[in-house]
């Protein structure tokens, strides 16, 4: 069983989060590890201040944690019926409802649909014409 620590965001990176974590010492918590879902951007699971729970993947020789939330039980809503992971979503700072929440799910999916679309224009080219042979 994996060791749960408390700490607060103290930056966030591109590829990361880094924790001051209670009791002195500090941690990161890569990108990856952030979510089960596919994380574009960082930003839109966590942010500077924010207090929160991870589990300590492993410690490195001068003390700092490699820490992961998407090992910890998640708190989640669920959005709907039988769906894939990417339907269950952590609450994030400032979604006080449940109407804020589906606003918030619906905009990231929006976006995810836009990225997919863009790139299979880009792989077809955008006015090519399917011909018969």
């Amino acid at each position: 069983m994996e060791t749960i620590v408390k700490g607060k965001i103290t930056r966030i990176m591109p590829f990361g989060a880094f924790v001051a974590v209670e009791g002195g010492g500090s941690g990161m918590i890569h990108i990856s590890e952030v979510s089960a879902s596919y994380v574009k951007d960082i930003n839109e699971f966590l942010s500077e201040g924010q207090e929160i729970e991870a589990a300590v993947i492993s410690t490195d020789a001068n003390g700092r944690l490699s820490l992961s939330l998407k090992r910890m039980p998640q708190k989640a809503i669920r959005t709907g019926g039988d769906q894939p992971d990417d339907f269950y979503r952590v609450s994030k700072e400032g979604d006080t409802t449940l109407e804020d929440m589906i606003s918030r799910f619906k905009s990231i999916s929006d976006d995810k649909m836009g990225d997919l679309k863009r790139g299979h224009d880009g792989k077809r080219g955008k006015n090519a014409k399917r011909t018969r042979h």
